[in-house]
């Protein structure tokens, strides 16, 4: 075989090898886009997760995370299926679907919270309302639900936003009640009384909580019908059987409370981790 056979065959191999080494890459790059893609979508499907579970305890009834749990479910699906890849995402799959089975009871017991204990955890709640509202928008932009649909959950995230707040300082008013701090009782329920007072929002319940508060600063009641707040752990003697009398008390002693000194109007929400000396402070906007 002549030199210049060899050479053709040594350019022919190389070019071959050339085109092996590249296709491989090819396949190594393609696969590690696809492992990048699958791990953001169970990242995001992790996030949605906490924030179904999270929503679901903020409003009062379960068609917002129902929602919610159906994005994840369509996320899911739509790269799971025929991709050997995503075979660990079978199990976040299948426990959307189960999540989704209880969402769609609105007859079973649900954990409705409201109460905070911290300025953190009003933030952090607050949060999730508004990427909620993200959500909502987001099905609402692309034809999964209604107009009217959006403003009426929109309009319940809103309510929730607003209460956050004001049921947890009802909540500090119950405690300082309990440990008979009389002072920073009444003015736990008259930051509370403020919050929903400053708000516009139509939802009826909003000037019922506020005559409550009123009866109950006069003396004419203990605690908040637990129709309107069904967060009782607080509620004085555990039943609401507390016997006080707000107005005679402030009539007796100077009207200043441990809450008004400890908390100012402008307090930012990450300088108080504790809600037992002091109330949430931050902003009470709708979502």
């Amino acid at each position: 075989m002549s030199a210049l056979a060899f050479l053709i065959l040594f350019i022919v191999l190389a070019i071959g090898s050339l085109a092996v080494v590249s296709y491989i890459n090819e396949k190594e790059k393609r696969q590690k886009l696809v492992r990048q893609k699958l791990n953001q979508v169970k990242l995001r499907s992790n996030e949605l997760e906490e924030l179904v579970v999270a929503v679901d305890q903020l409003v009062e009834t379960r068609a917002i995370p129902r929602l919610i749990n159906e994005e994840i479910i369509e996320m899911l699906a739509s790269v799971k299926d025929g991709n050997e890849q995503a075979l660990f995402l079978q199990a976040n799959y299948q426990t959307a679907i189960a999540r989704h089975d209880i969402l769609s009871d609105e007859t079973k017991d649900k954990n409705y919270d409201r109460m905070m204990e911290s300025d953190k955890q009003i933030a952090q709640s607050q949060r999730y309302l508004q990427e909620a509202a993200r959500i909502i928008r987001k099905q609402q932009g692309t034809g999964k639900i209604s107009l009217e649909e959006m403003n009426a959950f929109i309009e319940e995230l809103a309510w929730s936003n607003l209460t956050i707040e004001a049921i947890t300082y009802i909540g500090q008013g119950h405690k300082a009640i309990n440990r008979n701090d009389v002072l920073s009782a009444h003015a736990f329920y008259k930051k509370a009384q403020q919050v929903l007072a400053n708000s516009a929002h139509s939802n009826p319940q909003r000037h019922k909580i506020i005559k409550e508060l009123s009866e109950m600063m006069s003396g004419r009641r203990k605690i908040v019908s637990v129709e309107l707040m069904p967060e009782t752990q607080y509620n004085p003697g555990g039943d609401g059987t507390t016997s006080f009398h707000i107005d005679n008390k402030l009539d007796d002693e100077e009207p200043h409370s441990e809450a008004e000194e400890v908390l100012p109007e402008t307090q930012p929400a990450d300088q108080s981790e504790s809600r037992d000396d002091s109330a949430p402070t931050t902003d009470n906007s709708a979502t």
